[in-house]
């Protein structure tokens, strides 16, 4: 069967099974339908190749991407339920996300920061287990980004990573063709635009340039056409605007360092990520290194949990105090407590100053009255006079 070209021609079954309704995608290679499987009477989707392979080895290769392909699971991959190579036409059919893409969130807002962080998870997440599996997507972009609604009252949309049709194996040694552009030029790393293999850091490149479009709803070099584009982000790093908190910032440019040997891999940007979702994101070269062990523990101490964020495990008998209550400490115990003169000390030291007063008093009487009248000071006039002797008197 050929596939149709519209609606009007999908009343046939492809491969007497899957029944194609409308295209909801379309690129240069290949038309992607929404179609029902009448075997398992499921909805799907199915990617009908509109170019067929070069020649008998580039078809084995597509043949064995495609195994390998329909081997990977995560929640953040689609997954690839059935595929015909042989036939004309050669189809893939996967798994059918009824949700927009991440092209159309973008053009309804920038997303916020947290936001972000969560799709970056999740992307990074689905990053690691291709390229584990020795594949190389070369087409990452916010089109390519499928969001599944939630699931759930109380889930969130997920963030998925469709249309492996151009990934390529990390290990073949061969190139879809000597110095051909493969990918989507808005994304394609230095070395792409350079016509260099694409590896891993390829696609860790684009993911930075599809967050930095999301934090911003601007995409990178987009002010200048697709040649000089290209020949931009061969000489330069993507401007990053100074707004972004720090923690994002050191992220996004390490995810788009020119070098592929400067930028972290995607296991280093999903921990990244994670830093900056839990709003305890500080970030250091070690935030893209490996995780080093810490030194084991003596023999029989307990191992108290790391602020990390990661489940301790306690040894038998140990407790962890998360948030201990404050403590009052015993005067005979850890902490002096501070002295305080006895009360008699005190009384006496009264007594003593009143002494100290009536003694000086005391003098200061006897003096005045065995002097002489001062004759710097004329006696004062009646009844001043009379009034300040009876003064002195009551002294």
């Amino acid at each position: 069967m050929t596939a149709p070209d519209s609606p009007a021609d999908a009343d046939e079954l492809l491969d007497g099974r899957y029944r194609l309704e409308t295209v909801v995608g379309q690129g240069g290679y290949a038309r992607v339908y929404r179609a029902i499987d009448t075997s398992l009477g499921r909805r799907v989707a199915v990617k009908v190749f509109t170019v067929e392979a070069a020649d008998e080895r580039d078809r084995r290769r597509r043949e064995s991407e495609t195994r390998l392909l329909a081997g990977l699971s995560h929640e953040s991959l689609v997954t690839l339920f059935d595929a015909s190579l042989e036939g004309d036409p050669s189809y893939l059919v996967m798994e059918f996300v009824d949700g927009p893409t991440l092209r159309t969130a973008i053009a309804d807002g920038q997303l916020p920061p947290r936001k972000a962080a969560r799709l970056a998870i999740e992307l990074s997440e689905a990053l690691q287990v291709i390229h584990a599996a020795g594949v190389v997507h070369r087409d990452i972009k916010p089109s390519n980004v499928l969001l599944r609604p939630a699931r759930t009252e109380f889930g969130e949309d997920r963030a998925m990573l469709a249309d492996f049709g151009i990934a390529s194996l990390v290990d073949s040694t061969r190139l879809t063709g000597t110095g051909t552009l493969v990918g989507t030029a808005a994304y394609l790393s230095p070395e792409q635009a350079r016509g260099d293999r694409a590896g891993a850091a390829s696609d860790v490149y684009s993911l930075g340039l599809l967050l930095l479009e999301a934090l911003t709803s601007e995409r990178a070099f987009a002010q200048q056409t697709p040649h000089e584009a290209l020949a931009a982000r061969i000489a330069r790093t993507p401007q990053i605007p100074p707004h972004l908190p720090a923690d994002w910032r050191a992220l996004l440019s390490a995810m788009t360092a020119l070098e592929p040997s400067h930028r972290p891999d995607a296991a280093a940007v999903t921990r990244a990520a994670r830093r900056i979702e839990n709003e305890d994101a500080v970030f250091s070269p070690a935030v893209f290194s490996p995780a080093v062990p810490s030194p084991a523990a003596p023999s029989g101490a307990a191992r108290s949990p790391e602020l990390t964020g990661a489940t301790a495990v306690l040894e038998p008998g140990a407790t962890a105090v998360l948030d201990p209550p404050t403590r009052v400490l015993d005067q005979a115990a850890d902490a002096p407590a501070r002295s305080t003169p006895p009360r008699w000390l005190w009384w006496a030291l009264a007594a003593l100053v009143v002494v100290a007063i009536a003694a000086a008093i005391a003098i200061f009487l006897s003096t005045a009255a065995s002097s002489p009248p001062d004759p710097a000071f004329p006696p004062l006039p009646d009844p001043l006079s009379s009034h300040f002797d009876d003064l002195w008197s009551t002294l």
